[in-house]
């Protein structure tokens, strides 16, 4: 499968959820599983079944670890940073990113967050503690910027260069 038809492929699903986000700030159930379904149904075509089974265990991993970072924050602060669909939403895309793929995922969804925030307070927008964004956008991006990473090869790069 071509690489730019691979980081396109969850398009028809990371739109919608994303503006479905902006607007009413929730990501649908339905099309985090359909985003899930589509990467174990990818896997399952490419490398078969053993691979759908992989990739749904670190979908399953992925869920486990943000589940556990949203509920140390909201201990730590007593706020909910992260809301549940978000979460959802990175066990989904991790099926097709895999674990390797997730810190990519993160930074990109972290930093172009980062830079909305930042042309907010650009715009005159008041920003602090309480600014509240929705996150699913940033995380449909950070997906897709996962799969270009892997589709060019710049992850291996990317990590042979941290070990090395």
């Amino acid at each position: 499968m071509s690489g730019l038809l691979l980081v396109l492929l969850p398009l028809p699903l990371t739109l919608p959820a994303s503006l479905i986000d902006l607007r009413r700030r929730i990501i649908p159930d339905a099309l985090t599983l359909a985003l899930l379904g589509l990467g174990l149904g990818l896997a399952t075509w490419r490398e078969g079944a053993e691979a759908a089974l992989l990739a749904l265990a670190q979908a399953v991993v992925a869920y486990g670890l943000f589940y556990g970072l949203r509920a140390l924050h909201a201990r730590a602060t007593g706020r909910i940073g992260l809301g549940l669909g978000d979460v959802k939403f990175i066990a989904a895309a991790t099926a097709w990113t895999g674990l390797a793929g997730l810190p990519v995922l993160v930074l990109a969804a972290s930093l172009s967050a980062l830079a909305a925030v930042a042309a907010m307070a650009l715009a005159g927008r008041q920003v602090g503690r309480d600014t509240a964004l929705p996150f699913g956008p940033f995380l449909a991006l950070g997906l897709h910027a996962g799969l270009a990473v892997a589709a060019l090869g710049l992850d291996a790069d990317l990590f042979a260069g941290a070990a090395g």
